[in-house]
């Protein structure tokens, strides 16, 4: 039922295609495994780039990651629901318990402020789970 007093918040946000679509012509090396995947499953094709920023925290490859950090943070605030919902649960997520997590204290003081924001509120919310 469609109302004329609720708000759509997804209006004039990015939507799953169109920041997969972006990512790809960024990060080329992800085409084919993100291409791979139902384009529904906003989460595996999120989790595929945070697998790709864990591997830039294991090559040590700063100027890569600060790449991959500064895609997510000119995004961030154009977002739909779908994608921010991926980008906490997905990508946060597997960075705090990825291979890397004991790094993390570190790499998030490369995170630009929008995304480290996110991302330090999720690890905030996880622990807050872990002490229930």
């Amino acid at each position: 039922m469609e109302n004329n007093n609720w708000t759509n918040l997804n209006n004039n946000k990015i939507k799953p295609k169109e920041f997969f679509s972006e990512l790809t012509i960024e990060f080329p090396d992800l085409k084919t495994e993100i291409e791979n995947q139902d384009y529904k499953m906003v989460h595996f094709r999120m989790e595929f780039f945070s697998d790709y920023n864990i591997l830039q925290i294991k090559t040590k490859n700063i100027t890569e990651l600060k790449r991959c950090f500064d895609f997510q943070e000119t995004r961030i605030e154009k977002l739909n629901s779908d994608l921010i919902n991926a980008l906490n649960v997905s990508y946060c997520e597997s960075l705090l318990l990825g291979e890397c997590a004991k790094e993390m204290t570190e790499i998030i003081k490369l995170m630009p402020p929008k995304l480290k924001k996110i991302y330090v509120e999720y690890e905030e919310y996880y622990n807050g789970l872990r002490k229930s």
